[in-house]
């Protein structure tokens, strides 16, 4: 999937598509959505892009997670506070499964070596 088939389903989810599907063009809403990209793809550990025409391999649950994440980003900088606080909640899900995908946490106990205090 691309970058921007993402900014697409992002937009879908914040409202800013028109009613005949097409997108409400903004040059500055798509730069900020490339940040918002970069920012959420760091915070799942991914690798940035360096445009929304970059494919992203991710799996489901890390691409939902990156769209949610997205779309909290964007919702922030809109300054709309009721779908913020409902997409950061939606991410910080998503993002548990995206993370539990990708690391596992261990529960080790220490190795004791005979003769050291």
């Amino acid at each position: 999937m691309k970058g921007y088939d993402i900014y697409k389903r992002v937009l879908n989810l914040l409202g800013y598509v028109n009613h005949d599907d097409t997108i409400a063009t903004d040059n500055e809403l798509y730069g900020r959505a490339l940040h918002a990209l970069n920012q959420v793809l760091i915070d799942l550990k991914q690798d940035e892009v360096a445009d929304m025409d970059s494919v992203i391999n991710l799996s489901k649950a890390g691409t939902e997670a990156l769209i949610y994440g997205m779309a909290m980003m964007l919702s922030l900088i809109g300054c709309d506070a009721e779908l913020n606080r409902v997409f950061t909640q939606i991410y910080n899900s998503k993002r548990s499964a995206a993370l539990s995908e990708i690391c596992a946490i261990t529960d080790v106990l220490p190795t004791v070596i005979e003769g050291e205090n």
